[in-house]
């Protein structure tokens, strides 16, 4: 459904990712924001610029010096320590972000390969035989949220919807509040989220270290230096959102995607299992559903960028949606290509604060294609009931409720 000009002018000037409008008419938003105003003026939670063109979304993420990446989000979360190294800038956010990089690189994540497709297949076990579900639930969050929790942190499987549901609080927002509702309920998850790593590292100094990345950090030295505890509460707190919100809400997309538009997953059918293909696919997924709607920056000193005049203190909200469907970068930015190349997409941001995760990200998409396309039957919307859509730092699915084909036998 469309919406005349005068909303969509109207929606600019009141833009937040928190808005429910905006999300529902984010194309003609981002249509309107790169063709007459691609630094546009909103006058929502203080006042802020949103960055549309491509061009200048790449520029702005190229930019540390003069557009500080803290806080990260419109508005901040409240956090009780920096989310580490997502809200560092230089030269301390290379420092970090080379503590943990190696856990995250192709080769580390490719030996994650069969316990990740072990976790895909316990998933759907899961659902075999089921006439209906919920595929948010029972997939799209399920799968990234082990993946961050037991692959990389070692959270013990009892406290994982414990620290998923703080999380989410920070996360998603509700868009009936107020920003201050909403920032001291955020508060109040991050605290709770602090206090549970801050125990957990206890633990661990207690009893001895693990193979986890809360060990791993406990142990590294920056400039010959242990990192203080603030310091490790900050990786916690960007790890566990980042390692399972964002590809969840990908994944919730694309699985409502299938029952809305079966002919996406007969496409995607016929190149599953060819990998060069799969991976161009995939690739051309996160451009056209990026996991992230938007990321803040913070001027740092006076200047002139796109033709806006901005102040220092002034906040800048890079659109990677937006970008993505910019036809000056993309031919035919609405359609799905899966053999688009070049595809310069800014789904997992870019610059120095380009997606830690994004080939764990990569892996997790990659596993649940080639499994769940082979094993479950095609599945359509429930009758009377509907997705629900999450607003906030992520634009997801919450709830993806399906009836089921007949399942194949055994």
């Amino acid at each position: 459904m469309t919406a005349d000009d005068g909303v969509i002018t109207k929606l600019v000037e009141h833009f937040s990712l928190h808005d429910r409008d905006c999300q529902k008419h984010q194309d003609e938003i981002f249509t309107k924001m790169r063709t007459e105003s691609p630094v546009a003026h909103s006058v929502e939670h203080g006042g802020f610029y949103a960055v549309s063109r491509y061009r200048d979304v790449y520029e702005a993420a190229h930019k540390p010096e003069l557009f500080s990446s803290f806080p990260v989000t419109i508005p901040p979360f409240g956090n009780p320590t920096p989310m580490i190294p997502i809200e560092s800038d230089p030269p301390m956010h290379r420092k970090y972000r080379t503590l943990v990089g190696a856990r995250f690189s192709p080769k580390s994540v490719e030996a994650l390969e069969p316990h990740m497709r072990e976790m895909v297949r316990t998933i759907i076990d899961g659902l075999v035989g089921k006439k209906d579900a919920d595929l948010a639930k029972e997939v799209a969050i399920p799968l990234p949220l082990r993946g961050i929790l037991e692959l990389y942190l070692g959270v013990p499987e009892k406290d994982w919807e414990k620290l998923k549901d703080e999380f989410l609080y920070m996360l998603q927002p509700d868009p009936e509040s107020t920003d201050e509702e909403n920032l001291e309920r955020s508060m109040a998850a991050g605290l709770n989220c602090t206090m549970y790593f801050a125990e957990m590292l206890d633990h661990l100094r207690t009893n001895g270290y693990g193979d986890d990345l809360i060990s791993h950090l406990d142990q590294a030295e920056l400039d010959g230096e242990r990192l203080a505890d603030d310091e490790i509460y900050g990786f916690c707190l960007v790890l566990v959102p980042a390692g399972f919100d964002t590809t969840a809400s990908v994944l919730s997309r694309l699985l409502l995607m299938f029952a809305e538009k079966p002919e996406v997953r007969d496409r995607l059918e016929r190149i599953v299992d060819d990998p060069e293909k799969l991976d161009l696919a995939v690739e051309e997924l996160i451009r056209f559903m990026p996991p992230q709607p938007g990321v803040a920056r913070n001027v740092t000193e006076a200047c002139e960028f796109a033709g806006q005049r901005l102040d220092e203190g002034d906040r800048l909200l890079l659109l990677w949606p937006s970008a993505n469907r910019d036809p000056e970068e993309f031919p035919d930015p609405d359609e799905l290509v899966f053999d688009r190349q070049p595809n310069r997409h800014l789904g997992f941001g870019s610059g120095i604060h380009r997606c830690l995760g994004s080939h764990l990200a990569r892996l997790e998409l990659k596993t649940l294609l080639k499994e769940f396309l082979h094993r479950v039957p095609r599945y359509r919307v429930a009758p009377g009931k509907e997705a629900v859509w999450h607003t906030g730092n992520t634009w997801g699915v919450k709830t993806v409720p399906v009836v089921f084909d007949e399942w194949p036998e055994p």
